[in-house]
């Protein structure tokens, strides 16, 4: 499992893992001893590996106890062009994605997100990408949000921005652009560009 906040990763994973897994020079290593301190690391904008030497168990107790568990669905939605739907938020480039609401389908939720934040309405839905984790202080309080990321198609019509959502642009972009600029994106994007390279 792995968490993200803004531009740093939390990697978990089982402490039998040590010593097989490839950790990158200067990254902070510790077991789940130490959680609070792991997670004030990622804030603090530092990648961090944990050791987990207890099992999932404590992790998903911390959390629960620390965070407000939230969902949301998002789409990478490709032409037949071969060229991919982006969305420009707050300084940065994005895919589009939501909130679910409730009694809402995963899949419906990702659909209902890319058509109102682009405008594009997606001809087809072609199964999960991955998810992805973060963490966020907003509306008073810290939050974990499940991200559940949905590769899609859709003609390449002109798209239109949710400005009222803060999206300034969206626009089609080669794969291959794509991927850059979700690369040097958020944490959590980088990790969705790195399971979607098997698809564009």
């Amino acid at each position: 499992m792995i968490i993200a906040y803004q531009d740093t990763l939390m990697h978990l994973c089982p402490a039998e893992r040590q010593g097989l897994e490839d950790v990158p020079k200067g990254c902070l290593q510790t077991d789940d001893s130490q959680l609070e301190s792991c997670f004030d690391t990622l804030v603090n904008g530092h990648e961090v590996w944990v050791w987990l030497r207890h099992g999932f168990r404590p992790l998903l107790n911390y959390l629960h106890g620390h965070y407000r568990f939230v969902k949301a669905a998002g789409g990478l939605v490709v032409a037949s062009s071969n060229e991919c739907l982006m969305i420009y938020r707050q300084g940065r480039w994005d895919l589009p994605k939501g909130m679910v609401e409730p009694g809402e389908t995963l899949i419906a939720a990702a659909r209902r997100e890319v058509e109102e934040e682009t405008g594009i309405s997606v001809a087809a839905t072609n199964g999960l990408i991955t998810k992805t984790y973060h963490i966020f202080d907003k509306y008073g309080g810290w939050h974990l949000k499940q991200t559940s990321w949905y590769a899609m198609q859709a003609p390449q019509l002109a798209a239109t921005p949710q400005t009222e959502e803060e999206i300034t642009q969206a626009v089609w972009v080669p794969a291959g652009e794509c991927l850059a600029r979700l690369e040097s994106s958020f944490a959590s994007l980088r990790l969705v560009a790195q399971a979607s390279k098997h698809i564009l």
